[in-house]
C-alpha cells in the first residue's frame, strides 16, 4: 500500500491543509533543499531539512513560529520532486508507508 491509500488518505488531506495554511513552509524546505543540493549532496534527508526550517524560525528569525509534524517531510520531499523534477529527481529517498492492520 502507497503513502496515498486508506487511511494514509487522512493524512494527505491534514497535510494539503497544513500546506495551504503555512505557505511559508514549503518555501523554506525549497530554500533549504537547495542550499544542501548546492553543497555537493546528491540526497539528503527531508527530516533534516524540516529540522533546518524548524532551527531557522525558531531561532534566526522573528517570524512566528509554528509547529511542523514530522509526517510532513515525506509529503513536502514528494512535492518538491514533484514540482522541481529537473533539480531534485531521487534527491529524497521515497519509502512506501505500511499500512497497519488494526
Amino acid at each position: 500500500m502507497n503513502l496515498w491509500d486508506g487511511d494514509h488518505r487522512r493524512l494527505a488531506a491534514e497535510f494539503a491543509e497544513f500546506d495551504a495554511e503555512n505557505p511559508a513552509v514549503y518555501q523554506y524546505f525549497i530554500r533549504f533543499s537547495r542550499e544542501v543540493k548546492s553543497r555537493g549532496h546528491a540526497r539528503y534527508s527531508a527530516y533534516a531539512v524540516m529540522h533546518r526550517i524548524r532551527w531557522f524560525v525558531a531561532i534566526e528569525t522573528t517570524a512566528e513560529d509554528f509547529k511542523i509534524n514530522n509526517n510532513w517531510g515525506p509529503f513536502y520531499a514528494r512535492k518538491l520532486m514533484r514540482e522541481y523534477p529537473a533539480e531534485f529527481e531521487g534527491f529524497f529517498e521515497l519509502r512506501q508507508m505500511k499500512h497497519s492492520a488494526a
